[in-house]
């Protein structure tokens, strides 16, 4: 099954164009969690051929690593017995079909990343309808990750100091997401850095066998998906939903940065060991930048002790709504970034600047000190219906109660503008 021939979303195929004006436009960050894999040596495995798709198969590959793949790279149409090298197509029309072709994931158990992938958890994850997550990325051979420092480089951050500290990746990049109910996979999403303007995203939907998925359609689609205990709805996004959420200012992918990963996984830091690994240009600079704190208990853990609501408030904030919610996003009137102190925000005491939403049509301030219910930012949360007013307005159906109780506690307990 080939994809159609038009720009698409992360649904099956996107071009996102707007990558280019991200400070390091050769690079970008993204989303994640799992745990830790790969060594120094697998890292740097084999970058491939850059002609891998096409309607056969190629020559290419060439090793570059222990574990570095290499020969025969893979046609559009994923040509029967042949694997690709995990690297961005050339002909971005033409994605391979099966996800165990791709090159991306373990050839015996195509659940897995390829060994030489490096898995990472987030401090603050990214709410995807109650889905489990594992993430990973595979770097090109020699590729490095660009960590931005305001200090040392201010145009690294043209957005403001609140962008101290995230991550641009280097062209040939492929993130790894993998999506899960009950241990049962729904769906694994690839995320391309095609060139120093374009990334392209593949979606693949998993069988009920859990042996191989296929890539999915380019249009936003829905399927009630079995765990095996339960019955789950699940969308695949569109186009749309790609471009706006994967914004120029927000860098185009989403989620590592330093305040993101600096947590402990395997008894260390999780930046001492990609430090070790050799992944960065320049490892952040110590002491790390404050890790943002887990905003209530879930996959990735608990908050810590002494954690406050606005820490908890705020970290949901950031990750959830911060790269849509700030300068140059997609909604920049507001900015949720996590270091952008509560009277900078444009929130509080705020009036909306959008229609009252169905539900609540006498709310007209964003947020309002002391009252959640009558502040449309926490109103918009707890509404499920996209065409009701629900933030996010795109690529995700159910309400996070848990972050609504968080954000409704937090709220709640401000008195005035003038807090952090």
């Amino acid at each position: 099954m080939l994809v159609s021939k038009a720009i698409v979303g992360l649904g099956a195929l996107g071009l996102v164009a707007a990558c280019s004006s991200t400070p390091n436009s050769n690079t970008a960050e993204t989303g994640g969690s799992g745990g830790m894999s790969g060594s120094a040596a697998t890292v740097g495995g084999s970058a491939g051929a850059a002609g891998i798709s096409g309607n056969g198969a190629g020559t290419g590959g060439g090793s570059a690593g222990s574990a570095g793949s290499g020969g025969t790279s893979a046609g559009g149409s994923g040509g029967a017995g042949v694997v690709g090298t995990c690297t961005p197509p050339a002909d971005v029309f033409s994605p391979i079909e099966n996800l165990s072709q791709t090159g991306c994931v373990d050839p015996t158990d195509p659940r897995k990343p390829i060994a030489r992938a490096v898995t990472y958890e987030l401090n603050s994850p990214l709410w995807s309808d109650s889905a489990d997550k594992e993430r990973a990325f595979v770097l090109p051979a020699g590729g490095k990750i660009h960590v931005r420092d305001c200090t040392a480089n201010a145009s690294d951050c043209p957005m403001g100091t609140q962008d101290d500290g995230r991550w641009n990746f280097p062209v040939g990049t492929v993130m790894i997401k993998i999506f899960m109910f009950d241990a049962k996979l729904v769906e694994t999403r690839l995320f391309m850095h095609l060139d120093a303007d374009n990334w392209v995203g593949y979606s693949y939907e998993w069988d009920e066998a859990q042996t191989e998925a296929k890539i999915v359609t380019s249009d936003r689609m829905a399927v009630m998906f079995n765990t095996g205990t339960r019955t789950v709805p699940w969308h695949y996004p569109s186009q749309q939903d790609c471009l706006t959420c994967h914004n120029a200012a927000a860098g185009s992918t989403l989620g590592p940065e330093t305040a993101q990963m600096n947590r402990m996984v395997g008894g260390m830091n999780q930046l001492d060991q990609f430090t070790t690994l050799g992944l960065f240009e320049t490892p952040p600079a110590k002491p790390y930048k404050a890790a943002l704190v887990t905003p209530y208990t879930g996959q990735l853990g608990s908050p810590p002790p002494g954690a406050t609501k606005e820490q908890l408030a705020r970290s949901y904030l950031h990750a959830n709504c911060g790269f849509c919610h700030r300068p140059g996003g997609a909604f920049a009137l507001i900015d949720l970034r996590n270091d952008t102190l509560l009277k900078d925000t444009n929130i509080c005491n705020k009036p909306i600047n959008k229609a009252p939403i169905p539900s609540a049509p006498n709310a007209n301030v964003i947020m309002t000190p002391g009252s959640h219910m009558d502040s449309v930012l926490w109103l918009r949360m707890n509404e499920a219906d996209p065409t009701a007013g629900r933030m996010p307005q795109i690529a995700s159906y159910a309400v996070d109660t848990k972050a609504v109780g968080v954000v409704g506690d937090w709220i709640d307990s401000l008195t005035d503008c003038n807090q952090p």
